[in-house]
């Protein structure tokens, strides 16, 4: 370990060299993990970063040649045609690989397939909300909970709703509809 530094190197050494495989470990947390060449960073080697990105690279006495960052996640950052997190679909990684659609495109559940609920009734995810008994129920129909009042107004703003078919207004039971309805015709 350097005292200067606070750094340290675990490898091969030749004539007091750090040389050929080996590890250094930067004050900062960073690590190179690769071949050395007379103390310096030379063939092949890695830059691992505190927060679990990668720098794979080509070395050559010191200076980096090409090379191709991995997050911690193992997705490649690639420099052009970049796939994440760009115009109108922001989404990252983890998100298109776990099937979450983008900003303004609906996605029903969870898992996107369109659970039948009974009319009347919101889909919450893990069932249905009834919003006259104000209760939760699970898909088969076994009650689950009662939410909170903050979660109500969540559920009502956002969760997707499964209008009563049978409630029609025609105004044929309306006296004022019916007065104007006679009097156009």
């Amino acid at each position: 370990m350097s005292k200067w530094a606070e750094s340290k190197y675990e490898g091969e050494q030749l004539e007091g060299w750090f040389h050929g495989k080996g590890k250094y470990y930067f004050s900062n947390g960073v690590i190179y993990e690769g071949d050395f060449f007379k103390g310096e960073f030379h063939g092949d080697g890695t830059l691992i970063f505190p927060n679990g990105g990668q720098y794979k690279a080509k070395w050559e006495r010191g200076k980096m040649l090409d090379g191709t960052y991995f997050f911690e996640d193992h997705l490649k950052y690639e420099p052009v045609d970049w796939k994440y997190c760009i115009g109108d679909d922001r989404r990252f990684h983890q998100e298109i690989k776990q099937s979450i659609k983008p900003a303004g495109i609906t996605q029903m559940t969870k898992d996107d397939i369109l659970i039948e609920i009974p009319e009347g009734t919101y889909d919450v995810g893990e069932g249905y909300y009834e919003p006259v008994k104000s209760i939760i129920y699970r898909y088969d129909g076994s009650i689950s909970r009662t939410p909170s009042e903050p979660e109500v107004e969540n559920i009502l703003k956002k969760c997707r709703y499964n209008p009563k078919k049978d409630f029609i207004i025609d105004g044929k039971d309306d006296k004022v509809i019916q007065k104007m309805t006679k009097k156009s015709q």
